[in-house]
């Protein structure tokens, strides 16, 4: 489509696509691994330093990971890849996923329960509006998915909360810069 011609609508239509292509590569690998050896594989196969990591490895404050007691992931979606990867590396943190939609957090549940994780990552179906974070603490960490619309969470932790909080990585509307540069 000429750039010319595109519109906030195709950009709206383009954003579904790409979240949609993301949860469909997510269930084909859970089913790969359900069909290999079991739910297990998914921690066992977690990508090493997978976006929670490399958002702190990028702003050069992976430092923050042995002091944090606690991390919250909002929008842990169905496939708790980036969660697992913390808990292999830093176990002592008790992570919580706040995810909107039941059956993706109810996904993620089974595969929390299959693996060594279990008892240390919890996944709560939440607007994360409505979460609390109140209790967290000045070297507690809270980290957004890139596609979930993050400004009002941004506020609503820093104002309530000592966390520090990030825009995991890949950051910020990548997926808008992809499809621009499709244009070039």
């Amino acid at each position: 489509m000429p750039s010319k011609k595109f519109t906030l609508n195709d950009v709206a239509n383009e954003e579904a696509k790409w979240k949609e292509l993301v949860a469909q590569s997510e269930i084909n690998l859970i089913k790969s691994y359900a069909s290999e050896g079991g739910l297990g594989l998914a921690y066992e196969r977690a990508e090493k330093n997978a976006w929670i990591i490399r958002t702190l490895r990028d702003k050069k404050q992976r430092y923050m990971f042995p002091k944090c007691n606690k991390l919250i992931m909002v929008g842990s979606g169905m496939y708790p890849y980036s969660m697992f990867d913390v808990h292999k590396q830093y176990p002592h943190i008790k992570q919580v996923g706040l995810e909107i939609d039941e059956k993706r957090a109810a996904i993620s549940r089974k595969l929390i329960n299959a693996s060594p994780a279990k008892g240390s990552i919890e996944v709560i179906t939440i607007d994360a509006l409505d979460y609390d974070y109140s209790l967290l603490d000045h070297d507690d960490l809270v980290f957004v998915s890139v596609d979930v619309d993050h400004k009002e969470i941004t506020e609503k932790v820093l104002k309530t909360s000592k966390a520090h909080i990030n825009i995991c990585a890949p950051y910020d509307k990548t997926w808008l810069k992809n499809l621009l540069r499709s244009f070039s």
